[in-house]
């Protein structure tokens, strides 16, 4: 697998899905407000607080086997009726708290729908992973798109009919059932008896990587489970829009973990340590220079990229983009180091970050939000990025030397300041409406773009990037 293509197809990619999700939630929310979107992101964080125990680890647990192992069809159908066992109490509970569920999401019957949402999620889930550990982890790119796309157009479809939260909702399902059957399609499928003694295998290393789903869950979604414990949906729906709109600033992070993971293990099971210092020399400056821009972006042009886009019922969250921004700058350091752990085979070291990053969100949005409300839960879940990237860089930096350019980064830091402070000047002469946020953030992009290819070193790091892709194109 070729590392940078495989990073070029899943950014492609997620450029594609970034500008499909963008113009879907800004057509909802102007269409339904941010009450219904507010339900349905409710919904996606009951259906991932589930999946934490219902998955235990065993997705990634199949992924790192089957990228040293080889063993297809024992892997998948062990995998697959393990997770299926664990899910079978979860759903008698959520029946037994029928009520409840409904009021907590403000959708009635929605029970049946968050049973079918974990299968999907579920299924999405652990095909994606195989995929990876087939070493095929580019094709997830085209298989991501093809899920989003579904959820829009069902969306947009069940939306036009009136069916409100619940469009989304089945949308969604609807999604995530079309991209496991994609990555089945794509996968090297083989079907084997399951084993007891894969079971426990399994079980074993995804023990430790479960807490790092935790992490993830707390990253994502806890911060809303909790913040509809003390607010209305439609500020749930706010504080999502916010986020969203900050996670594009990731696209490029999130390709490079997702490739990072695969070709990290195997260098590591062959004793190339130099190739994981290159790759983390490289890979940990380059998505500085997308998420250092974009919090200046956000300062500048936050309230107008919400407002415009999305309704004046999401301009309340702007204190939160800019929070959340600067949580995508601490994030990318993480998401880049975190799951190298694992994929180190130090899943002990990974579980201890994962809990410190969980302690310190869930104590200070329980601390935060009940008094700040949904800035303070921004603040508290980019407290909880910044411990876990102080944690995954002490420990990996155990075992192999991180280099961080700290000249380049500054170099970013100061053009992406300039580059806010032009756009800064230049917005009494913008248009009004979606104009003035298309013109305001083409000069920004402009700007930035000029004064970081002015330094040297990123332009010739660059020039190396494009050159690789063009040739493994060729």
């Amino acid at each position: 697998m070729n590392l940078r293509d495989s990073i070029l197809k899943l950014f492609s990619g997620s450029i594609v899905l970034a500008l499909v999700e963008f113009a879907a939630i800004a057509w909802f929310t102007q269409t339904l407000g941010t009450g219904p979107m507010g339900s349905f992101f409710v919904f996606q964080a009951v259906v991932g607080m589930l999946g934490i125990p219902i998955d235990l680890g065993i997705s990634k647990a199949a992924e790192k086997q089957l990228s040293s192992t080889g063993s297809t069809g024992e892997i998948l159908t062990t995998a697959a009726l393990t997770k299926g066992a664990l899910m079978l109490p979860w759903i008698g509970a959520l029946v037994l708290l029928t009520p409840r569920v409904e009021s907590y999401v403000d959708v009635a019957g929605v029970v049946p729908l968050v049973v079918l949402g974990l299968v999907a999620a579920q299924s999405r889930g652990l095909t994606l992973r195989l995929l990876a550990g087939q070493m095929r982890v580019d094709k997830n790119a085209a298989l991501k798109v093809l899920g989003k796309l579904t959820w829009v157009a069902v969306g947009v479809a069940l939306v036009v009919q009136g069916w409100g939260a619940r469009a989304l909702i089945v949308a969604y399902i609807a999604g995530r059932f079309v991209t496991a059957l994609g990555a089945l399609v794509r996968m090297d499928l083989a079907v084997a008896l399951p084993s007891v003694a894969r079971a426990r295998s399994l079980v074993d290393f995804g023990r430790y990587v479960f807490i790092g789903n935790v992490g993830g869950f707390v990253y994502q979604w806890m911060d809303v489970a909790i913040l509809r414990l003390f607010v209305g949906v439609d500020l749930v729906g706010a504080y999502e829009i916010a986020w969203r709109v900050a996670s594009v600033a990731m696209m490029l992070t999130e390709a490079i973990r997702t490739s990072l993971f695969p070709q990290i293990s195997q260098w590591h099971a062959e004793d190339r340590i130099d190739r994981i210092e290159s790759a983390f020399e490289q890979w940990l400056q380059i998505p500085l220079y997308l998420t250092i821009p974009a919090l200046a972006g956000a300062v500048v042009l936050g309230r107008e990229v919400l407002g415009t886009l999305f309704g004046p019922e999401t301009v309340v969250a702007y204190p939160v983009l800019v929070v959340f921004m600067t949580e995508k700058i601490l994030r990318s350091v993480q998401l880049v180091l975190g799951p190298s752990l694992f994929a180190m085979d130090k899943p002990s070291l990974g579980y201890r970050g994962s809990m410190a990053a969980i302690v310190t969100n869930l104590v200070l949005n329980l601390a935060l939000v009940p008094q700040f409300g949904i800035l303070g839960a921004a603040v508290a879940t980019t407290l909880s990025a910044a411990t876990a990237a102080v944690v995954a860089l002490t420990y990996v930096t155990r075992f192999v030397d991180v280099v961080v350019p700290w000249g380049r980064i500054a170099w970013s830091v100061g053009s992406a300041t300039a580059m806010g402070l032009a756009v800064y000047a230049l917005q009494p002469y913008l248009p009004g409406g979606w104009q003035r946020v298309a013109v305001g953030v083409a000069a920004g992009v402009a700007v930035y773009a000029l004064l970081l290819l002015a330094h040297e070193g990123i332009r010739l790091e660059m020039r190396t990037a494009i050159e690789d892709v063009t040739g493994s194109w060729s």
